[in-house]
């Protein structure tokens, strides 16, 4: 049946518990997963204890090794949210919740309209590389022809839902705009669920 190592060195929950449960589907042999980060290390740990998995772990106080043992089961499909703890602050810090993003429009800013475009795409495709992640996205108005399959920044917010984002499409506005069937990223929600997420949220970013 062999060995097959995932290296989720690099990269932050709920990254590494993703790459864990997709190395496990259909797998039937041992899986080696190489973690760098001790938050993420205990997450995919609680996550493999849960589905019923057997696994050894071993550390050099900076890299994590955990080797799950071959048992023929894959892993039950389970939302990486809930594994992804935040970590603990530090005293005198106060726990914010994360931030949301909100797009209220396809365009970034005011004034010419080609610039506008060609800025959202850039925030667009530079939101994984800043630090920390959002919680959600949020897309209203015509910021919902974004997620559309035709959107030049479909592939960014494809993989940053496969990282854990969630991603919230007014459906009210992809009715209007009449692109609901055309919907590629994220969920169609409703003003509840939006409303309610925005309610939570450490701090709101509207580009």
């Amino acid at each position: 049946m062999g060995k097959k190592t995932t290296d989720a060195r690099g990269q932050l929950c709920p990254k590494p518990l993703i790459m864990t449960k997709n190395a496990l589907k259909d797998f039937e042999g041992d899986l080696e997963v190489l973690i760098d980060n001790q938050t993420a290390f205990e997450n995919v740990k609680r996550f493999l204890t849960d589905n019923g998995k057997t696994f050894t772990t071993a550390s050099d106080g900076k890299n994590y090794t955990i080797l799950v043992s071959s048992d023929g089961t894959p892993a039950e499909v389970t939302s990486a949210e809930n594994y992804c703890t935040i970590p603990s602050v530090t005293a005198g810090q106060a726990k914010r919740p994360p931030h949301v993003i909100c797009f209220k429009s396809d365009l970034m800013g005011e004034g010419d309209e080609a610039l506008g475009r060609i800025l959202i795409q850039a925030f667009c495709n530079t939101i994984k590389e800043a630090e920390p992640l959002p919680s959600a996205m949020v897309f209203y108005n015509s910021g919902v022809r974004l997620t559309a399959r035709s959107s030049p920044v479909l592939p960014a917010l494809k993989e940053l839902e496969e990282g854990g984002i969630r991603i919230l499409v007014c459906g009210t506005c992809a009715d209007y705009y009449e692109i609901n069937d055309q919907i590629a990223a994220g969920i169609i929600s409703n003003m509840y669920d939006i409303t309610s997420c925005l309610t939570k949220a450490g701090h709101i970013i509207i580009p």
